[in-house]
């Protein structure tokens, strides 16, 4: 794995890249699901799970606390430090030596995306951003692609429609085509191997909520997906996104409104004052859900004003 320090991701974008993220899908894959819709989903076969070891789970129900705790940063500028901190303690030197070429990759996958994150937050990073995200995605295709006789992990697979998403923003007509059919497909292959995925589940949920009645979404499966990755989220870090999204479904019912705020305190208990549930709220104050506020391509100003109003 690639050491990714703040000096190193200028070059980043002109070598290859590795980290992640979410989550989760970008807004443009909502815009362009009239085009790849037209043709049929392609079926995924079942398959044997694939293992990996019990350290390379153990790093990534890590990195997944980290982002969790990344929320109480201030800045995207610290969140950014926090996340070259853990890759000089985690994924430098002979910590790497007992993992596998995927789970290098996957891991890579996590970090590229928490990354992307941060900086697209700041100004002037897209082109830094697309060129970052664009290697990861290159270098997932050609791993997929030799190794493609081969038993993927779940987690791979996850890592890797998540970069599919984040790259869609950028793709051309023709990869978008491809590329949005392949966002659920992976999704779907990892709920194969592991239906209680909590990760894979909050993700494919946001994919149903997304995408257009005509070409495969549906809100009741979303809802459905979002519940289930409660069910069955393994730590709190799974627990703390999987209450965010399903509280921020439920918000779009306002006979629902109560439930979502306890689900949003549930999750506050897990990052006391965290920047990104506080966040949250306001949105909500301002009348707005998560995944409206994407839709419609909101922001501050569209929030404050909704609460001035008030």
């Amino acid at each position: 794995m690639q050491n990714i320090t703040k000096n190193s991701r200028i070059s980043l974008v002109i070598t290859t890249k590795n980290g992640y993220c979410v989550p989760i899908m970008k807004i443009r894959l909502y815009a362009v699901f009239f085009i790849f819709f037209l043709c049929l989903f392609m079926p995924a076969g079942l398959s044997a799970a694939a293992k990996i070891s019990d350290k390379a789970q153990a790093e990534i129900d890590g990195f997944m606390t980290l982002r969790m705790n990344l929320a109480a940063c201030k800045t995207p500028e610290e969140a950014l430090s926090e996340i070259d901190s853990y890759h000089a303690l985690h994924f430098t030197g002979a910590d790497l030596t007992s993992f596998t070429g995927e789970e290098k990759l996957i891991l890579e996958n996590f970090e590229v995306l928490e990354i992307y994150n941060y900086m697209r937050k700041m100004k002037g990073k897209e082109s830094e951003i697309k060129g970052l995200i664009r290697s990861q995605y290159e270098k997932n295709n050609d791993w997929l692609s030799a190794h493609k006789n081969e038993t993927i992990s779940k987690w791979l697979y996850c890592t890797a429609a998540d970069m599919l998403s984040c790259n869609l923003s950028y793709a051309s007509v023709t990869a978008i085509m491809h590329d949005g059919l392949a966002v659920k497909t992976y999704y779907e292959k990892a709920l194969e191997q592991d239906p209680d995925m909590s990760y894979a589940l909050t993700n494919i949920a946001q994919w149903y909520y997304y995408a257009p009645a005509f070409g495969g979404g549906s809100k009741s499966k979303a809802r459905s997906c979002f519940e289930q990755a409660v069910a069955h989220a393994r730590t709190n870090a799974e627990t703390y996104y999987a209450k965010i999204f399903l509280s921020q479904y439920l918000f779009e019912n306002e006979a629902q409104r109560g439930k979502s705020a306890t689900l949003l305190a549930d999750a506050d208990a897990f990052q006391p004052g965290g920047h990104y549930v506080e966040w949250l709220r306001k949105i909500n104050k301002a009348g707005f859900s998560l995944y409206y506020y994407n839709v419609h391509k909101l922001g501050p100003a569209d929030v404050d004003k909704a609460i001035g109003m008030i």
